[in-house]
């Protein structure tokens, strides 16, 4: 495979694996970083701008959040923009991803066997997979059997767009009818090019299916939105994605003896009684506000309590 798009935090670890590894380098691969992770390292309010798709829009939000504070700026500055801005992603490598959160999907899969012995995790992690693979294959395969030829959300999407560029005024602006200027209302108006998959909105590029500008442009012309749906959306590939053949696995008697060296756990590592530690490393995005703290007190106003375990109470009876 090629032209693979990796999204991932900005650990030491993952950055230096990466660079080291000629296999994950253009254009092979095409390492970006995370969008909540840099969010979660600086002020909250700018925590949705690098999802802005238009590169001016994109600009002025960031001229004004820098102006905020030198250290910012200086912090801000030293990551690429093309390693965590939408604005700045050209060439559409991440089909609208912004986060790991298609990655973190997986744990879903591994739910409640991250503490059983290893060969019992091997299994469970096995069965789910197989059931998650064979799942989502049947449904694209009955999506295939319904003449769907595009994943059916995209399609969905596609056809949202559709109905809102009914409300929107084109003018064709070659002879070739590929190049357009779209009246969106509201005073403003954006450039299309057709072949070029480009939009002035961004969204074109990025999410690699028809913008409701793109939509309104092809339907002027008699054409079907659906003509410029990047092919990773065909309905034929998701098939052959989840179309992995699975093996059951076998009774345990049939597996064969295994000669070589003899593994001897040792004793001063297993580990004691009681719920793990976690090793994960937690952040602000993990934080969320305990019972405790959410409970107000209806007398003085303040959290952490409620009004019979007031220590104002008999200031306030």
């Amino acid at each position: 495979m090629s032209n693979i798009c990796l999204i991932s935090d900005r650990h030491r670890s993952i950055i230096s694996a990466v660079e080291k590894n000629p296999n994950w380098q253009p254009p092979n691969a095409h390492h970006v970083f995370c969008i909540r992770y840099i969010a979660s390292n600086f002020n909250q309010k700018f925590r949705n701008e690098g999802y802005t798709p238009t590169m001016v829009d994109f600009e002025r939000n960031l001229a004004s959040f820098r102006e905020s504070s030198p250290q910012i700026a200086e912090w801000i500055d030293a990551i690429p923009k093309e390693k965590w801005s939408r604005a700045y992603d050209i060439e559409g490598r991440r089909y609208g991803h912004m986060t790991t959160n298609l990655a973190e999907s997986v744990n879903r899969v591994l739910k409640g066997a991250r503490n059983m012995p290893i060969t019992a995790w091997v299994k469970h992690t096995y069965s789910r997979l197989v059931h998650y693979f064979v799942e989502r294959g049947t449904n694209a395969v009955a999506n295939l059997e319904s003449a769907y030829r595009h994943c059916k959300n995209v399609v969905e999407l596609v056809k949202k767009n559709q109905v809102d560029a009914i409300g929107h005024h084109v003018r064709a602006y070659n002879v070739e009818h590929t190049v357009f200027e779209v009246d969106a209302g509201w005073e403003r108006s954006y450039s299309v090019n057709l072949p070029q998959i480009f939009c002035q909105c961004g969204k074109f590029k990025a999410f690699k299916y028809p913008c409701s500008h793109a939509a309104a442009a092809a339907l002027s012309v008699r054409q079907s939105p659906f003509t410029y749906v990047d092919d990773v959306f065909l309905t034929t590939n998701l098939v052959e994605a989840y179309s992995f053949p699975w093996e059951p696995i076998e009774n345990e008697e049939a597996i064969p003896e295994i000669s070589g060296p003899k593994i001897i756990l040792d004793a001063t590592m297993l580990r004691a009684k009681g719920r793990p530690k976690s090793t994960r490393i937690r952040n602000e995005m993990d934080e969320v506000e305990t019972s405790q703290s959410r409970i107000r007190c209806g007398l003085c106003k303040e959290r952490g309590h409620n009004r019979r375990g007031c220590p104002n109470r008999g200031r306030n009876d």
